[in-house]
């Protein structure tokens, strides 16, 4: 039986075909270098924040060959809530196929606070305000599992990089991160959790692929691995290999019909993306020289 998890629960948010592609055909995934960057960083941020409230026991359990022991961690997290332990790292649970480990499990007088781990910075992200939105799926995930399993939820937080944080000296890790209450967000999210979940715990137990198109989610709230898996169908290049193009933008084509560069031929473009079809097409190198557009030979 295949399980749910909080990375599978957003990944259904996301797209439920992408869920059923993860389990069903994960060797059809591809990881480019950005995205692996982005898992190594997110890994080396959660063991920073685990001291980010002074000592704490970590549950983390592996098999020899390398894989989580979920089993042994979901009976050491209970241990320590037994024993009182005040900071509990990757606490883990499980009931009815839905399973969760949590970054920081904090205890508070009246039960335990959630902190979720993202290497995202905050205030700003890439010079952009973060949107917590995406965010919400995998809190309210944990929060409800937690909630079946008998724990009284206390708050739910997101621990971030300070984007205004500057290295002076030792490494400050109070001042390295940003906690931010997540309560609304999650309430929202919370409110038809549990009727996604089953429709999750549906679309992994089916044995045939789920029939959905490309959309805005394929990139949205983050790029798909599944991408050329599902568009394989598409001639190369098409519409998808026109540049500084927004995904919805191509999408719309797309849905138009405008789908091969002979296609898309006839319809009104921009001077940029002109020049990259007329070059294509007849053969001509261009070269992309920033905004003063294409330089052709």
């Amino acid at each position: 039986m295949n399980n749910l998890s909080k990375s599978r629960y957003t990944r259904y948010c996301q797209c439920a075909k992408s869920l059923w592609l993860q389990v069903h055909k994960p060797e059809e995934a591809v990881v480019d270098a950005a995205t692996q960057a982005r898992f190594e960083s997110g890994n080396e941020v959660g063991d920073l924040a685990m001291s980010l409230f002074g000592d704490y026991v970590e549950v983390t359990t592996k098999h020899e060959d390398g894989s989580l022991d979920l089993s042994a961690m979901i009976e050491k997290t209970r241990a320590c809530i037994e024993n009182g332990t005040n900071i509990i790292c990757e606490a883990s649970f499980s009931i009815d196929g839905n399973y969760c480990a949590v970054d920081v499990l904090r205890k508070t007088d009246e039960g335990y606070a959630i902190y979720e781990v993202k290497s995202s910075s905050f205030p700003e992200l890439d010079g952009k305000e973060v949107k917590l939105e995406k965010y919400a799926p995998d809190i309210a995930y944990q929060k409800w599992v937690l909630t079946q399993c008998g724990i009284k939820v206390t708050g739910t937080y997101l621990v971030c990089l300070n984007s205004d944080y500057r290295l002076n000296g030792d490494l400050d890790v109070q001042k390295l991160f940003v906690i931010i209450d997540m309560a609304d967000l999650v309430a929202n999210e919370l409110a038809g959790l549990p009727e996604r979940v089953v429709d999750a715990m549906r679309i992994l137990q089916q044995s045939e692929e789920p029939a959905i198109e490309i959309s805005a989610s394929c990139n949205k709230p983050y790029p798909c691995a599944f991408w050329a898996y599902c568009t394989k169908h598409i001639p190369n290049p098409s519409v998808f290999n026109l540049y500084r193009m927004k995904l919805a933008d191509k999408l719309e084509l797309y849905r138009q019909g405008f789908v091969t560069y002979e296609d898309v031929r006839s319809h009104d473009l921009k001077p940029i993306h002109r020049t990259q079809v007329e070059c294509t097409l007849q053969q001509k190198q261009y070269i992309d020289v920033g905004s003063t557009g294409f330089s052709v030979s």
